[in-house]
């Protein structure tokens, strides 16, 4: 069966992003990341740039587990907190997304609000960390050391997004259907591997 939703998690520096790119321009797939972001900003009346940084985990807490999310829908969400109103927008705007047509998507939990499709593909990017720190400083022009700083501070991010969001681990690998090293396999192996499993060949 092909698969008609790919969602992809990434550890920071593994070249998730790329990858999801590409997947979606061999696929002829639309794409989602930034444009997720601008979506759910404009839906709720949210600065973007406050949506951005909540996708990433920067403000903290929003949501325990999805679970809690399901007590306030349907009560007046201009009576919530902030955090808690982006959370159900993002969710509600993953949801629109996979309805739209075929379609990448770049992280913000998507794996898991989508979890019920029949025809989705969740994916896990990984890689060496030497790979991870290396195009971490050629990408950012960041020396070695703020190179693993960075790394370090977004991917606990990601993790504490994720598991607040889902009550799970970030990274588990039972958590997808596909979880492969970029490194491995190189970036073109990689986009290669994620289609044709899509594609059901």
């Amino acid at each position: 069966m092909a698969k008609r939703i790919i969602t992809i998690s990434r550890q920071y520096g593994s070249g998730g992003r790329e990858i999801g790119e590409r997947v979606a321009k061999q696929l002829d797939y639309a794409y989602y990341d930034g444009e997720l972001i601008k979506r759910a900003a404009q839906e709720g009346g949210f600065d973007e740039e406050l949506v951005k940084e909540g996708s990433e985990g920067v403000l903290g807490r929003l949501s325990s587990l999805l679970s809690y999310a399901n007590t306030v829908v349907g009560k007046d969400e201009d009576t919530l907190p902030l955090p808690d109103r982006m959370f159900l927008v993002q969710s509600r705007i993953i949801k629109q997304i996979a309805e739209e047509g075929p379609c990448v998507i770049i992280g913000h939990s998507a794996d898991y609000f989508l979890a019920d499709y029949p025809d989705l593909l969740n994916v896990y990017i990984h890689s060496q960390w030497d790979a991870r720190v290396a195009r971490v400083m050629q990408r950012n022009g960041l020396n070695e050391h703020d190179a693993v700083a960075r790394i370090k501070k977004i991917d606990h991010r990601r993790a504490v997004f994720y598991e607040q969001h889902t009550g799970l681990r970030w990274g588990t690998a039972s958590n997808y259907h596909l979880a492969l090293s970029s490194s491995y396999f190189g970036i073109e192996g990689a986009v290669n591997l994620i289609t044709t499993v899509a594609q059901g060949d």
